[in-house]
């Protein structure tokens, strides 16, 4: 008998499954979970900007939280149940968002301008988030 013998069969894990609704009772609403990611996203450019542009490099703490950021604001443009909210950003914003956050994962650090990075983070993304927590009131 040999170990894969006690494991459950597990032919279709990796078979594609429709997203299920997320349970109604107690799951928070979606400008609940928006305003908590809006928070999670401000905290890190607060902190960015804390540290100051001569803190600002590929591998510093402060790039890789910009690079959180934006990853996670480019993720919610993802989610159908904040598309009414996020209206509020500008296509140009959205594709710069988009482009940032791919660039990011896809290119790596070294196709990133690191001074626009820093202007985009610290100048322009606050701005955003203050539009989209406006409009999720």
């Amino acid at each position: 008998m040999t170990t894969s013998d006690h494991l459950p069969d597990s032919s279709d894990r990796w078979t594609p499954r429709r997203r299920t609704d997320a349970p109604s009772d107690g799951a928070p609403a979606p400008s609940a979970v928006l305003h908590e990611e809006l928070s999670r996203i401000e905290r890190r450019l607060e902190a960015v900007i804390a540290q100051g542009r001569h803190e600002f490099s590929e591998g510093s703490d402060s790039y890789d939280r910009a690079t959180v950021a934006v990853l996670r604001l480019a993720s919610l443009f993802e989610e159908d149940r904040f598309r009414a909210v996020l209206g509020v950003v500008t296509t140009a914003e959205r594709r710069g968002i988009i482009t940032t956050r791919n660039i990011a994962a896809h290119s790596g650090y070294s196709s990133m301008d690191i001074d626009i990075f820093w202007r985009t983070v610290t100048e322009r993304l606050p701005g955003v988030i203050e539009r989209i927590r406006a409009a999720n009131l």
